[in-house]
């Protein structure tokens, strides 16, 4: 049976274009912060900086996933994208803890903060870290590795308008502790943003039901087929965020001719496709064998061969 595979792969030309624009920000980032003694925009700078390595890490992920599968790797490297996308999220609330220690520490001592080049640099970024989302939207839309690195620039673009507004509050009244607390709201908001994406990325690895998919109406949706009785061994999983897989055993009232189990077992996946967009089926058919009847079970007893 043949499987239509859809791959959303940016083109090498704007992700260079992010990883470019996203070294000149963090450079910038890095001098003004150091010149004005602002940490919010120090954690800016080093958010920018995971930004770079975000994006290395999802070019080289969109690559692997595009080499041919081998005898030794069956599969390939489908999940790359998978495992990039675990890699951006963790390492985007790494971050944000260190962020959080930092603050309380210029809570407790607070710096003087120079205004002018953080409303400069701060604007510089958003204006920046803006293009860099546009230029990768659409293959977000389409990818869990390219969604990851997306959160990574608009995360920035965010955090850079909280230190904007950091900065204009300390112009406007001197409130140099409010760039510590901004740090902070920064912090917490880069792992409220990244959690989803950590658990997403996890499930698929772990090989989780995907939550679009009811097992219960799966089971329902197959014995559908008369000529089923039971369907057991199920199991329902992704390879990657577009990949659906499921396989399970089916159980027949009657040893039928194969040519009929082949028709019935075309209806089944068909079924599946259309109604759980399952990419991949493999469907075992079974008649009088001895095997666990529950639909979710872990291991089969022994099988004996039918003698006829």
């Amino acid at each position: 049976m043949n499987h239509a595979h859809h791959h959303h792969t940016p083109t090498g030309s704007r992700l260079g274009a992010t990883i470019a624009i996203n070294v000149v920000i963090t450079v910038a980032q890095v001098v003004g912060g150091l010149v004005s003694g602002s940490l919010a925009l120090l954690s800016d700078a080093l958010h920018n900086a995971s930004d770079v390595v975000a994006l290395i890490i999802s070019a080289i992920a969109e690559k692997l996933i595009t080499r041919t599968s081998t005898p030794e790797k069956t599969f390939g490297y489908r999940r790359a994208g998978v495992v990039a996308a675990m890699i951006n999220s963790v390492t985007l609330m790494a971050i944000a803890l260190l962020l959080i220690k930092e603050a309380v520490t210029r809570l407790i001592h607070p710096v003087d903060v120079s205004p002018g080049p953080v409303i400069l640099l701060a604007i510089l970024s958003i204006a920046l870290n803006g293009l860099c989302v546009l230029l990768l939207k659409e293959e977000a839309e389409g990818s869990l590795n390219i969604r990851s690195a997306s959160l990574h620039l608009f995360t920035d673009m965010v955090t850079s308008v909280a230190v904007l507004a950091g900065g204009v509050a300390v112009a406007l009244f001197g409130v140099h502790r409010l760039d510590s607390l901004l740090s902070m709201g920064i912090a917490l908001y880069l792992i409220y943003a990244s959690w989803g994406l950590v658990i997403q990325s996890l499930s698929v690895l772990m090989q989780f039901t995907p939550p679009s998919v009811d097992v219960s109406k799966v089971e329902e949706a197959m014995l559908e087929e008369k000529a089923v009785r039971n369907i057991h061994h199920l199991h329902v999983w992704q390879l990657t965020d577009n990949d659906i897989h499921l396989e399970a055993h089916v159980d027949f009232h009657e040893d039928l001719p194969l040519s009929r189990v082949g028709d019935t077992l075309a209806g089944i996946e068909a079924r599946l496709r259309n109604r759980f967009h399952v990419t991949h089926v493999l469907l075992q058919p079974e008649f009088e064998v001895c095997d666990d009847t529950d639909l979710i079970a872990d291991a089969a007893c022994r099988r004996e061969p039918h003698d006829h």
